[in-house]
């Protein structure tokens, strides 16, 4: 893949999005909580930001289907770059109020949520069917790899330096990986098909795509089971830098160590994902990992401590990014690229309603039950998504083998 030149392209864009961003939601994350003593700023500005992305998560779909991917992900970057740049001019001046906090983990935030679904419906449209599964693992291994560099880079500098250099990097970071889109070549291979969905209303739209899941059979239980881990996740989030302060009791290095394991356990599981999956299967490996994933959390909670935190954090990583490229890999073999933007952004808004759920429960009960109790959710949660997975089995796969034919 690396002798293709939009590839390398494509990858070295992402890897310094990743890095630049990574460390932008780990400062903010942390500085949320130290700031306040409490979850309750943390979990209302994620609550937030599910809400917007509930807003306009179907929006974005049906313009990902509609307008060039390489037009959306430059305007994505250079946007990234604009108003970061902009609040880290102001750090070198003054101290950030919270609200401008709030205001850089929302951009952050709905930066990726348009990059996520763009960049899959760009991968299906420019590239051959057998080099998928190649692809979204060698670019969930640069994901991480970004993340490991961002956790690292983050632990060092927002003590000594301030969230306003971090926050210049993350700029810098997105006008580097905007020239690089600059350089793809690339032709919008459904303009007239775009042409065409802009004359239909967008619950029109929207109707078409929920059609197509219904089609399907298991296709709707599999899309839903399938966004859990990263819900967990991003549950999660909130949890591990309360769960570090109050609970270890420790310093903003292990929390960011944390983030280091997460993802060098996720780059080994990008690795191993081709020769596992063609060894067990994609469907049973991945319902082993949302086992693995639940026990993780368990284990977290019955010792908590510091070295079992920063361990247990690279299992959680790797189980994550094993399921998600199972979940890449069957949308683009399964999906026409015309209505990818579309179905990805529907279980986006499904998931993104499970999200709201969560967060403003968990919101609502750390301050008085504290972290633990939250992973003790996360758990039950993944397990009642892998019997949603092990149902939807048999359908899917039997849909996978007529595709094929």
């Amino acid at each position: 893949m690396f002798r293709n030149r939009n590839f390398c392209f494509l990858f070295f864009a992402n890897l310094f999005c990743g890095f630049g961003q990574g460390m932008t939601m780990i400062g903010i994350s942390w500085y949320l909580v130290e700031s306040t003593g409490s979850a309750s700023l943390l979990g209302t500005t994620m609550l937030i930001s599910a809400i917007l992305t509930l807003l306009f998560g179907p929006f974005t779909g049906t313009i990902i289907d509609r307008v060039s991917r390489k037009k959306i992900l430059q305007a994505e970057q250079l946007g990234g770059f604009l108003v970061l740049a902009l609040l880290s001019v102001w750090g070198f001046w003054g101290d950030y109020a919270q609200w401008m906090l709030v205001l850089i983990y929302l951009t952050a935030s709905f930066m990726f949520q348009i990059h996520e679904p763009t960049q899959a419906a760009f991968i299906q449209e420019s590239f051959d069917p057998k080099h998928y599964r190649a692809i979204n693992s060698l670019m969930e291994m640069q994901n991480q790899t970004a993340l490991v560099l961002a956790g690292a880079f983050a632990g060092y500098l927002l003590g000594p330096f301030g969230l306003h250099l971090v926050l210049l990097l993350n700029a810098l970071t997105y006008l580097i990986a905007f020239l690089f889109v600059t350089k793809l070549d690339y032709v919008f291979t459904l303009k007239q098909q775009g042409q065409t969905i802009t004359k239909t209303s967008w619950m029109e739209q929207f109707l078409e795509s929920w059609a197509y899941i219904r089609e399907k059979r298991g296709f709707l239980i599999f899309g839903v089971a399938a966004l859990l881990p990263f819900i967990t996740v991003t549950a999660a989030n909130l949890l591990n830098p309360i769960f570090v302060s109050q609970t270890i009791r420790a310093d903003v290095h292990i929390y960011s160590l944390g983030e280091v394991t997460y993802s060098v356990g996720a780059v080994v599981a990008g690795l191993l994902f081709p020769f596992l999956t063609r060894k067990i299967g994609a469907f049973s490996y991945m319902v082993l990992h949302y086992l693995f994933m639940a026990v993780a959390f368990i284990v977290t909670v019955a010792l908590p401590y510091g070295w079992i935190f920063v361990l247990f954090s690279s299992f959680i990583g790797g189980c994550n990014v094993s399921t998600r490229l199972v979940r890449q890999t069957l949308y683009m073999e399964l999906l026409p690229n015309q209505f990818m933007g579309r179905i990805m952004s529907f279980f986006r808004s499904i998931g993104t309603l499970i999200r709201l759920a969560m967060l403003a429960l968990l919101t609502f009960l750390l301050d008085s039950t504290g972290a633990g109790m939250g992973y003790l959710s996360l758990a039950s949660l993944l397990v009642i998504a892998a019997i949603g997975i092990a149902l939807s089995m048999p359908a899917l796969v039997k849909h996978r083998v007529a595709e094929k034919r």
